[in-house]
C-alpha cells in the first residue's frame, strides 16, 4: 500500500478504499505569505504537501488537500500576504473535521506547516472534543518543531538563529530540494538573527518589526542537499510523533 490523494479520486473509489480498512487521512494547513524577497508565498503550503505526502506513505493514508490560507495576521505588511482570522480557522478546521467524520475515517491528523495555525488549531482540537469511534490527532508542537528542524540543521554545522525560524536556512534548503525554479537566491538576505526566545516574544507584533524582508535566519546558507536530509528528518519525527500518540491514546 501507498498513501492516496483524496481530491484525485472519486467518492466510490474513496468508499472502497475505507471499506479495505485504509481508515486515515493527513489534513496540513499551510498558508499563503511572504517568505523574504527570495521564497514564493506558497513556502508553506509546498511544505505542507510533501511533509503530508511523507507522513501519509507511513500510514498507508490518505492525504487531503493542504489548507493554503492561514492565521498570517504578522505578515499582513508585507504585499500578497492574505490572513484568515483565527475564529474563522477555527470555523474551518471544525469544519473539515465533521465533514470527514461522516465517511468513516477512523483517524483524522491535522498537521500545521505553518506557525501561525498551531496556537488556533490546538484551541479548534479542543472546541471539537472526543467523536465517538474517530481518533483525531493534532499536532500542535510548534517549539517542539522547530527544535526538530535545529537538530536537523545542526547535523550540517548550521547554528540555529541561522537555520531560523521562517525563510532562513532551514526553509531555504527545503524549497531548494522541492521547488528550486521558485526560489531566487540572487535576493537571500540575512534576516533577524535573535534566539528563539525572542522571535516567539516578538513576531506577534508585524515581522517587519524584526526584519524589514521578513526574513528570521540566513537563508544564503541554504542548499538542497541538506533540504532533503531536512525532510527526511522531519517526516521521521512527525511519523514518531503520531506512534507515541497512539501508544497512549485512551479509548
Amino acid at each position: 500500500m501507498t498513501a492516496l490523494h483524496l481530491d484525485r479520486m472519486t467518492w466510490p473509489e474513496i468508499s472502497e478504499q475505507i471499506r479495505s480498512g485504509r481508515g486515515t487521512v493527513v489534513v496540513p494547513f499551510g498558508s499563503t505569505e511572504q517568505h523574504g524577497r527570495h521564497l514564493p508565498l506558497g513556502t508553506d503550503s509546498v511544505i505542507g504537501d510533501e511533509v503530508g505526502w511523507g507522513l501519509a506513505e507511513r500510514l498507508n493514508a490518505f492525504l487531503a488537500p493542504t489548507l493554503r490560507f492561514g492565521c498570517s495576521e504578522h505578515h499582513l505588511a508585507f504585499a500578497g500576504t492574505i490572513s484568515l482570522a483565527e475564529d474563522t480557522f477555527r470555523k474551518v478546521v471544525r469544519d473539515i473535521i465533521r465533514s470527514l467524520c461522516k465517511h468513516g475515517f477512523q483517524r483524522i491528523i491535522l498537521l500545521p506547516t505553518h506557525g501561525g495555525n498551531f496556537a488556533p488549531l490546538r484551541q479548534a482540537f479542543a472546541e471539537v472534543g472526543p467523536i465517538e469511534g474517530v481518533k483525531i490527532l493534532a499536532f500542535t508542537d510548534l517549539e517542539g518543531l522547530i527544535r526538530a528542524a535545529f537538530r536537523s540543521s545542526g547535523k550540517f554545522g548550521v547554528d540555529p538563529v541561522k537555520s531560523g525560524a521562517h525563510a532562513g536556512e532551514w526553509e531555504t534548503s527545503v524549497m531548494l530540494c522541492l521547488r528550486t525554479e521558485l526560489v531566487n537566491m540572487e535576493r537571500a538576505s540575512e534576516g533577524f538573527l535573535g534566539s528563539i526566545s525572542e522571535v516567539m516574544a516578538k513576531f506577534t507584533s508585524g515581522l517587519e518589526n524584526l526584519d524589514q524582508n521578513g526574513v528570521l535566519g540566513d537563508p544564503r546558507m541554504g542548499n538542497a542537499e541538506a533540504g532533503k536530509i531536512y525532510l527526511k528528518d522531519l517526516v521521521d519525527f512527525l511519523h514518531q510523533w503520531v506512534l507515541d500518540q497512539d501508544n497512549s491514546w485512551q479509548y
